[in-house]
């Protein structure tokens, strides 16, 4: 997974369980984890219930740093989509519910994305 300068990965979708063992994070997409997980030792890998349907798809995909990025452009995508609808492009005329819904569009952008292209086999490079 890329990293940031800091040595963090830029989309930090691991650790996928809490202290307990409890699902939280989809390992694919970042939205809440279902108790699914791909991986048979260390980090369970829990997906969400969409991401499930991609489990064989996403145990070839060893590294999903070019995915991710790909994803980018259709948060990217779906954030432009919203501003255009809403009619407002300068964001502090967002009231809470309007910054929220930007953010929602941003992260369901970026995980429909990331399915899309491994659905397709699509490599993004």
């Amino acid at each position: 997974m890329t990293k940031l300068p800091t040595g963090k990965p830029i989309i930090p979708f691991s650790p996928t369980a809490d202290d307990q063992g409890n699902p939280t994070i989809c390992h694919c997409c970042g939205r809440r984890a279902i108790g699914i997980g791909m991986a048979p030792k260390g980090d369970p890998a829990y997906v969400c219930g969409e991401c499930v349907l991609l489990v064989e798809e996403l145990r070839k995909v060893r590294r999903l740093d070019v995915y991710e990025l790909a994803a980018l452009d259709g948060a990217v995508d779906a954030m432009g989509d919203y501003i255009n609808a809403k009619g407002l492009t300068d964001l502090q005329f967002y009231d809470e519910l309007d910054q929220r819904l930007l953010a929602k569009a941003a992260v369901m952008g970026f995980a429909d994305r990331l399915r899309k292209l491994l659905r397709d086999g699509a490599a993004p490079f």
